[in-house]
């Protein structure tokens, strides 16, 4: 952040070469914490009550996509084939499109895509659709999400599905499927085999002296649903006191877009949330709700 964006960074790691490139403080404020985590996030998550709208934040992400596209188009080689990744890429496709490149595009999203009442709520849900139909195939998380998408394009009349996946809008035919993602679970256990004899794991398990732990891992964000849980352990615990002090709720929540405003206040309503609750049901040898906020490794995880 902050560089003139003149200059490729080209950088190589292992097989993979990376190309980096600045934006300026402007491009991060309207492309990343504006549009993209301040309507894209809200919306797509159906929290429409947190989307903020502004003018120059959405100039700014479709410009940031634009100067993504002039930095990448003189990598591309005519058989490249190119995968384009998330939310904050959308206009990415079209805008290599309007520079000539005929490259087969895939797209993935890694987050839902809301019904045609969510999405027809934001102001320029047509310029979206229009990107999301420059690509080749588009790829969803779940069957729900596509279809979805697909009563996005019929409800406008943005489009058409010609037959199960197969797609035409905005004079360009296009594929698209759910693909569900998931971790490498053979390699995960085998972090969680190594980590059974780590300090840290046997401390946890000492502390918690025999008691059943509930464990949630979870990025600072409204979309996971961390109020809620800590409010029904409460209830669970309020309504079953026959459980009170053989449970532990372990909550570990590493930071997340604290230069967003909503993602700022969450913050602080989660701390006090569990500090309320701790204060209301602990006992002096039992604290209810350990809330960790920081990352944990990945292997002392598992």
């Amino acid at each position: 952040v902050g560089g003139t964006g003149l200059t490729l960074q080209m950088t190589q790691d292992g097989n993979i070469t990376y190309a980096l490139t600045d934006l300026t403080q402007t491009d991060v404020e309207e492309y990343y914490q504006g549009f993209a985590n301040r309507v894209l996030w809200p919306i797509c998550h159906y929290r429409l009550d947190l989307a903020e709208y502004a003018r120059k934040e959405m100039t700014g992400y479709f410009r940031v996509n634009r100067f993504f596209a002039h930095r990448l188009a003189p990598l591309i080689e005519p058989d490249d084939i190119i995968w384009v990744h998330d939310y904050h890429l959308i206009p990415l496709a079209a805008e290599l499109r309007q520079m000539g490149l005929k490259n087969r595009i895939g797209f993935f999203l890694h987050i839902p895509w809301p019904p045609a009442d969510v999405v027809l709520a934001m102001p320029v849900h047509e310029e979206i659709m229009r990107g999301l139909s420059s690509y080749d195939l588009l790829g969803f998380q779940t069957d729900y999400d596509l279809e979805n998408f697909a009563g996005c394009l019929k409800r406008e009349g943005m489009g058409i599905e010609k037959s199960p996946g197969h797609f035409s809008a905005h004079g360009h035919d296009f594929r698209g499927g759910a693909y569900s993602i998931g971790i490498e679970t053979a390699g995960f256990a085998e972090f969680a085999r190594k980590a059974a004899s780590h300090s840290m794991v046997q401390k946890v398990r000492q502390s918690i002296e025999g008691r059943d732990l509930i464990l949630g891992v979870d990025r600072l964000d409204y979309s996971k649903g961390i109020t809620q849980r800590i409010d029904a352990f409460e209830r669970f615990i309020t309504n079953n006191p026959a459980h009170q002090r053989s449970i532990t709720y372990l909550q570990i929540t590493p930071k997340s877009r604290s230069e967003v405003p909503e993602y700022e206040a969450m913050q602080n309503a989660v701390a006090e949330q569990a500090g309320r609750v701790n204060g209301a049901i602990g006992t002096v040898d039992w604290v209810p709700i350990r809330y960790i906020n920081r990352s944990i490794s990945r292997p002392i995880l598992a």
